[in-house]
């Protein structure tokens, strides 16, 4: 019964048992693939994610923009000086509901010669098959001018 037993707990040829490290090897190529595989590639690195300078802003005046479909001239207050932007948001909002809102812009944008004037840099929407533009909107306690990092 002894020898019986021995026979049925030898590992038979076709059964392969894997090294440790074949194990850490074998995750380490599931992490690359899924990292492979992200929505969100290209990544940048810190370095790069560092040089967008990104600010709060009051929109201290928001108008239509003549000829213009989707949009709207924000003049925006970044504490230390203002900014005209130009912003395909005219579907979502009028523009009177817009003065006085504290949004996000990237400050560092190179400025854009467009048909309907020099576009000084870009505030920041969400959207997506579902919905949109969202301006995003700081907490409550943040200024035109304070740094977002």
């Amino acid at each position: 019964m002894v020898e019986e037993n021995k026979q049925s707990l030898a590992p038979t040829p076709e059964v392969v048992v894997p090294a440790p490290f074949k194990h850490a090897e074998h995750q380490q190529n599931e992490a690359k693939a899924e990292v492979a595989a992200s929505p969100w590639e290209p990544f940048i690195s810190i370095d790069d994610f560092t040089k967008i300078d990104l600010r709060i802003v009051r929109i201290a005046n928001a108008e239509h923009v003549e000829g213009a479909d989707k949009l709207l001239k924000l003049t925006l207050d970044l504490g230390t000086e203002t900014r005209t932007v130009f912003a395909g948001i005219k579907a979502a909002y009028a523009p009177e509901t817009l003065i006085g809102r504290l949004t996000v812009m990237v400050a560092n944008l190179a400025p854009r010669k467009m048909k309907f004037g020099l576009s000084e840099g870009m505030v920041l929407a969400a959207s997506d098959e579902r919905g949109g533009p969202y301006l995003l909107s700081p907490d409550s306690g943040a200024q035109p001018g304070m740094r977002i990092k």
